[in-house]
């Protein structure tokens, strides 16, 4: 086979790859190398590999103990490796390289040139990073969610008198976590507004209940964290009010309104319409969940004509998200 043939499958490789003489000075690259590191051939030619690419001293150092491996004779790897680019219009790229480099010999047996092939995976490492970044995110998430299911497994079997009232408060409860993740899932887990938490708990009720309760309050966007423990605690009040609230009497009524004032967010549950209302023999479940927040203060009273609850917690303000979290520190 003609050297010309030669030169012309080189030139025309769909990898990069380019030859060095023994001082790293190029020798040749092909077109697809041109395009990657956008130089023309006339850049490259008789030009030191080093001096076309700068780079900081430690870099370069690693790259030439590699170089030398292989001018001795070996075959070397070097994987994703970083490579600071300036780009002929000014501007400085870092790009991630897998590259290779195997020797040419000639007749008398010694190391002629080097020959690198060369793979810009720059792409390939972030979505590798990424895919990293999710599947941390994802344990964490499920250690997290595993642990609260623990606990309201245990809170409801403290406060639960047999299997059959256990089971199906801890379902309702598990339900009403799906729902969550489900809401959060199609919010692409950015925090859910308090409002779609409210209609999202009260969705099962759906139908003439509705006209019976009143909701008003300004948009509040919470975080994640702050989404979960508010769907739970409103579904324990939804159905607190369902055995023993006004959602049993076609009479009762809910109104429920919520605000923000000084760094607090307040929010006020009230219901009417009932009569000879009394208060529960023991705290349940519901109650319980406020210790979770230590700077929470709840005021509530159970009136003969139904609940009637207010709470408020310090809450921060994310400017770059909008989202509002719950301060429990």
């Amino acid at each position: 086979m003609s050297d010309n043939i030669h030169k012309m499958i080189f030139h025309r490789m769909p990898n990069a790859a380019m030859i060095l003489d023994t001082n790293l000075v190029y020798v040749d690259a092909n077109d697809a190398y041109c395009r990657a590191v956008g130089r023309s051939i006339d850049q490259l030619i008789g030009n030191q590999i080093f001096d076309v690419f700068p780079d900081v001293e430690e870099r370069i150092s690693r790259v030439r103990e590699v170089f030398d491996r292989t001018l001795a004779g070996e075959f070397t790897m070097l994987e994703a490796q970083p490579y600071r680019m300036d780009m002929p219009d000014g501007t400085v790229e870092e790009r991630l390289w897998q590259i290779a480099q195997f020797p040419i010999y000639c007749e008398k047996g010694q190391v002629q040139f080097l020959v690198q092939r060369a793979e810009d995976v720059t792409e390939r490492e972030a979505l590798r990073d990424q895919r990293d970044l999710v599947t941390a995110e994802l344990n964490h998430r499920v250690r997290n969610t595993l642990a609260v299911v623990q606990s309201v497994a245990e809170q409801t079997g403290l406060v639960s008198d047999d299997i059959d009232s256990f089971l199906s408060s801890f379902n309702g409860r598990l339900g009403a976590m799906s729902r969550n993740f489900a809401a959060l899932t199609d919010a692409h887990w950015q925090g859910l507004d308090f409002e779609t938490i409210l209609r999202g708990e009260l969705e099962p009720y759906a139908g003439p209940v509705l006209d019976r309760i009143k909701i008003d309050g300004e948009p509040v966007k919470l975080t994640v964290r702050a989404s979960k423990f508010t769907s739970m605690m409103v579904h324990e009040l939804i159905t607190n009010a369902s055995k023993h609230g006004f959602l049993t009497s076609e009479k009762g009524q809910l109104s429920l309104h919520w605000w923000m004032d000084d760094d607090r967010f307040y929010a006020q549950w009230t219901e009417s319409g009932l009569e000879d209302v009394e208060p529960p023999e023991k705290t349940g479940f519901g109650f319980q969940l406020f210790d979770m927040l230590p700077n929470i203060d709840v005021e509530h009273s159970f009136e003969t004509t139904g609940l009637n609850l207010q709470f408020s917690v310090p809450v921060t303000l994310s400017v770059a998200t909008g989202e509002v979290s719950f301060d429990d520190g």
